[in-house]
């Protein structure tokens, strides 16, 4: 059986296989997104893992194991890319942090 560091390791491994996308590719990415397209919205979501990783260690030691976090983060991830419109101004790892806190 792995242990929860080990586990984190693999994970970490795996989300980093995916590029980070530019502000003009998550632009088009969302636009793509609001007219249904679940490749586009799979392909935001996993360039963005690493930061879900990044605000679940901030909150690491208050109680909630931190791949529960990163759990949870994930699902808020998920809510802020649907809800995501870069016409607003904010690039997606700002707007997507109140969502994963």
């Amino acid at each position: 059986m792995l242990s929860d560091n080990d586990t984190l390791k693999l994970y970490m491994m795996n989300i980093s296989k995916y590029p980070l996308v530019t502000p003009a590719e998550e632009s088009i990415l969302a636009d793509k997104i609001a007219h249904g397209d679940t490749e586009a919205r799979s392909k935001l979501i996993r360039s963005n893992l690493r930061l879900v990783v990044k605000i679940a260690h901030d909150f690491k030691g208050l109680g909630l194991p931190l791949l529960d976090l990163i759990s949870e983060g994930n699902i808020g991830l998920m809510r802020a890319v649907e809800k995501f419109d870069p016409s607003k101004g904010a690039k997606l790892s700002s707007y997507a942090a109140w969502w994963i806190k």
